[in-house]
């Protein structure tokens, strides 16, 4: 069985190593390869809210409330594989429990931007006085809300606060203001893959819905695992839709399992449970056919996987990725940017 390059057998490591890091709260400094002509596999791991700062004026607020402004969605985006849905749910939220005011008081033992509480298990008071700590508690909670995409903003924001009012009206209001704030901070100096978020884009460009011309799986490609290279790809243009697994629409786990249902190996329509699903394999032992799980952009909680696509070889994943590009293929690199959880193998020793 041939396996990825050495190149991509780093990065790969490097994206664990780092990936790892960040669960644990580690700090990871320096590299192991010597070789000057070839990047560090490991570099500073941060928390995704510390790599990068959003700041400048914004319209109609203090430069207080601006810089809060910018804090909150420099952490949203960073948390949540550059959501803007995310950011500004987090904007609108903030907006209505301190009205941008990092507030040391508030109800009973409510805190800061969001008035999050210590008692409610929101972290320490210190914790949550930081904008950004407090944007990652809100947005982590955020993103394991079911459907949370899909459903009014206002109520996955009540969702994750439980106010007292269910229906999330006391939100809504601030919704489309919200918007405003948002436009206004990601001018200040926002750019996709700037703050640790994954970004978008197909390996190729006006051809086959990004497989560039000529792609054939490569040689030593196992048997079913080619069937499932060549399941995948003939699913290629076909429209993302949140729970379909085919044969007229795909979303990400639903592609996978269909995919690998073609050759009897069965895996859960879920990203989160594919990720401990077949064997997990290195990146030298890496064949086409086999999964590649990354946080997503709707990551269900730290160190599992919110999004799936199949390795294709020569550098190349597919994936059913989004309600923009639907089943569609895409660069290791940009498949990867925003962290690599798990890669597995559905059906190992063939």
């Amino acid at each position: 069985m041939s396996g990825p390059s050495t190149g991509l057998s780093m990065a790969v490591g490097a994206a664990l190593v780092a990936s790892a890091a960040l669960v644990l709260g580690l700090t990871v400094i320096g590299g192991v390869d010597q070789d000057t002509t070839s990047a560090s596999i490991v570099t500073v791991a941060q928390l995704p809210a510390e790599t990068c700062s959003i700041t400048g004026p914004v319209r109609n607020l203090t430069v207080a409330e601006a810089a809060n402004a910018d804090a909150i969605v420099t952490a949203a985006m960073a948390a949540s594989n550059e959501s803007s849905r995310a950011a500004r749910i987090a904007l609108m939220t903030a907006m209505t429990e301190s009205g941008l005011q990092d507030v040391d008081s508030g109800d009973q033992d409510s805190l800061g931007l969001f008035q999050e509480r210590p008692s409610h298990g929101w972290g320490t008071p210190a914790q949550i006085m930081d904008p950004s700590y407090a944007t990652d508690e809100f947005v982590g909670r955020l993103l394991s809300v079911p459907h949370w995409q899909q459903i009014a903003p206002w109520l996955a924001a009540e969702h994750v606060r439980h106010s007292a009012y269910p229906d999330g009206s006391n939100y809504k209001p601030s919704w489309v203001p919200a918007g405003t704030i948002l436009s206004e901070v990601l001018a200040n100096g926002d750019a996709p893959g700037a703050c640790g978020q994954g970004t978008g884009g197909l390996a190729a460009k006006g051809t086959g819905h990004g497989l560039p011309p000529g792609y054939g799986a490569p040689a030593g490609t196992p048997p079913k695992h080619a069937e499932v290279v060549a399941f995948v790809l003939a699913q290629l243009g076909k429209p993302y839709v949140w729970g379909a697994a085919g044969p007229d629409a795909y979303d990400c786990s639903g592609l996978t399992m269909a995919a690998w249902a073609t050759v009897g190996v069965t895996l859960a329509h879920a990203s989160s449970v594919q990720q401990t699903e077949g064997v997990a394999v290195t990146a030298a032992q890496l064949v086409p056919g086999d999964l590649v799980l990354v946080p997503g952009s709707d990551s269900p909680g730290p160190g599992l996987a919110g999004h799936v696509g199949i390795y294709l070889g020569d550098g190349l994943v597919v994936s059913a990725i989004d309600t923009e590009y639907g089943v569609a293929v895409q660069t290791w690199d940009t498949f990867v940017s925003g962290g690599l959880i798990a890669l597995r193998d559905p059906a190992p020793g063939e």
